[in-house]
Order: C-alpha cells, then sequence, then structure tokens
C-alpha cells in the first residue's frame, strides 16, 4: 500500500493536541446525490474505512446511514477559504472477483483523474530522536529522557483513474509514478525533473497528472 502523508497531528500519552480533529471524525455540510438522482443535503460525516457516510438532513435529527453501493457521490464543505471536496462511490473488484464500490475522493480531474482515500495513521518514535518529527508541522510533546511519543497524522493511498473506470495504484517514488501511467513515460520524466517537482507532494503529483491529460490532448 502506497500513501503520501500531507498533515501531521502529533499524540502523546494517548493525548490529542487541544482542538484538533481529522476530517473524518466530524460532521460536515454538504449533499449527497443518491443512485435514483435524488439529493440529499445536510450534514455528512464519512468513514473510508467502512465506505459509509452518515447523513443528517436539514431539518431532521435523525441519522441515516448510507452504504457506497446507494449513492453516485457526495460532496462536503472543505473547511473556511477551501473548496468544495467531491467524493464518488467507484466499483473496485475485490479479491474474489466481485466489484464493490469504494469511496474515493476526487483530487484531479482530467481524462485521467487523481483520486484519494484517505486514512489515520500513526506511528511512533523515541522523543530523543527529535531529527525524526522533521515532517510534522510543530511538536510540543518532546520531553526530557528517551521517551516513546506517538503521532497521528493524515495519509492517502493515490488512484489514477481513466474514462472506462479503470483504476491504477500510485506509487510513492519517481519511477512508481511514472510507471502508473499507461504512456508517455518519457514526456513526464523530463517535465518532472525540468520543474524540479516531488513526487511525494500532492501538488506536484496534480501537476503531473494534469501535464499527461495535456499531452494525450496534443
Amino acid at each position: 500500500m502506497r500513501a503520501f502523508f500531507f498533515f501531521a497531528l502529533l499524540v502523546c500519552g494517548g493525548l490529542t493536541a487541544v482542538g484538533q480533529q481529522f476530517p473524518s471524525e466530524k460532521f460536515h455540510t454538504g449533499s449527497v446525490t443518491l443512485n435514483d438522482g435524488t439529493e440529499l443535503k445536510g450534514r455528512i460525516k464519512y468513514d473510508l474505512t467502512a465506505d459509509v457516510i452518515l447523513v443528517i438532513e436539514t431539518g431532521k435529527s435523525n441519522v441515516t446511514t448510507l452504504s457506497a453501493n446507494q449513492f453516485q457521490y457526495f460532496s462536503i464543505d472543505g473547511g473556511k477559504g477551501k473548496a468544495m471536496r467531491f467524493f464518488y462511490a467507484v466499483p473496485v473488484v475485490n479479491q474474489t472477483g466481485y466489484r464493490r464500490p469504494k469511496i474515493f475522493e476526487l483530487i484531479h480531474q482530467g481524462g485521467v483523474s487523481l483520486i484519494a482515500r484517505e486514512y489515520i495513521a500513526t506511528r511512533s518514535r523515541s522523543s530523543s530522536n527529535r531529527s525524526s518529527f522533521r515532517r510534522s508541522m510543530y511538536d510540543p510533546f518532546y520531553g526530557p529522557g528517551n521517551q516513546i511519543v506517538t503521532f497521528s497524522y493524515l495519509a492517502y493511498e493515490l488512484w489514477l483513474i481513466d474514462e472506462n473506470a479503470n483504476l491504477t495504484e500510485v506509487g510513492n517514488t519517481k519511477n512508481d509514478v511514472i510507471r502508473a501511467f499507461p504512456d508517455q513515460h518519457s514526456e513526464l520524466r523530463k517535465f518532472i525533473k525540468r520543474e524540479r517537482l516531488r513526487v511525494d507532494k500532492l501538488v506536484d503529483l496534480t501537476k503531473v497528472v494534469a501535464h499527461y491529460n495535456e499531452l494525450k490532448n496534443l
């Protein structure tokens, strides 16, 4: 499983930073479009591990649980100053050969689109090794001695999907990323080098996907 890390939230001794929540741990204003085209508006909480969403419709108090095979897509408010986030139910062939819808977030749309599945990951490090936390946004939990510090962070599995709904998982090295595309490998390698892109950064990976679609449209 490949993952790119966009956000780090430190946890120490079982205590998370005050006031911090991961996106999947709270309700968001949004709407969901069911398979029959019906749109439900209200507040939405998603669980990508179980591939379900919880919906509280506007003006109601009861919670409705919808699995990925009951809706086409849903959108939620990305937060202050951020764009709306769109999630789609995409059929995925499981180990038994059956197609089962799973929830993916749309990151970049095109002939080949970039989609993602987020999850909360955890790691433990010795607090004496300060360099191991350079990925984090802040570091409030260091103490004297060789304490074990556990931190949780938001991680993503990234995939490419074409217009025929064919999925290809994206790796976390430059060669893995380039091989995820069906062609244009040489041009993509030149583009990454010329633009000094890092494929472990979402914004740079999005540029690679956009450039590939431009090449296919020439």
